[in-house]
């Protein structure tokens, strides 16, 4: 997948009482390997639900509006009932952002 093929689009989120957009595009993905150190660790702990996979997921597409915000703060704003609506929200922003599967990208 090349970052051209991303696609800018993206899902509110509300963190406390502010909203932020949810969207996975070239800066959210390097911000999150660099947090995380290897982005497929990040995807294959997201899988299983490891709660600092969310933190750094939501920590690397607030990051993009915000840059002074912190890993911690992401983390304050994050309480336990709100999980299920976050992994729905990390779910659908990144099959937004994925480019659409076609005979063109696989090569035919």
């Amino acid at each position: 997948m090349k970052a051209s093929e991303l696609k800018n689009k993206g899902v509110k989120i509300k963190l406390q009482d502010k909203e932020y957009e949810l969207k996975f595009d070239m800066n959210t993905f390097c911000e999150l390997e660099e947090v995380y150190g290897d982005i497929n660790k990040a995807f294959e702990d997201l899988q299983n639900k490891k709660f600092k996979a969310i933190r750094a997921l939501i920590y690397a597409a607030v990051k993009a509006e915000d840059e002074n915000i912190t890993l911690k703060e992401v983390g304050k704003m994050i309480t336990l009932d709100e999980l299920e609506n976050l992994s729905l929200a990390i779910n659908k922003a990144l099959n937004m952002a994925m480019p659409e599967v076609t005979d063109e990208n696989m090569g035919e």
